[in-house]
């Protein structure tokens, strides 16, 4: 990446995590996956869903979507995530803290 670059936070429409990308990367994935901008976990699931099924990029992206929606509805699921979060963030924290 130049150091010119702009960077744009994207956010992944499977799932909602969120990655910084330049403009040039998120535009070749969402040409990629139908007009869906989607993380690197994500596109990897979809890739999967479309060897396994044997359907194109939108009915695997659907397939999917559906399955994160199902996992979401688990409450441990969304506990388990908040607690990446903290965790996310306190590491983020100490790492500016520590700096030489």
């Amino acid at each position: 990446m130049g150091s010119n670059e702009v960077l744009k936070r994207a956010e992944c429409g499977c799932c909602g995590m969120w990655e910084e990308c330049t403009l040039g990367y998120i535009r070749w994935v969402k040409q990629r996956f139908a007009g869906t901008w989607v993380c690197g976990l994500c596109e990897e699931a979809i890739k999967d869903e479309q060897a396994r099924l044997g359907v194109g990029v939108e009915a695997a992206l659907r397939v999917h979507a559906t399955f994160v929606e199902t996992a979401n509805a688990d409450p441990a699921i969304a506990i388990a995530r908040s607690i990446l979060l903290l965790l996310k963030k306190k590491s983020r924290r100490s790492n500016l803290v520590r700096r030489p």
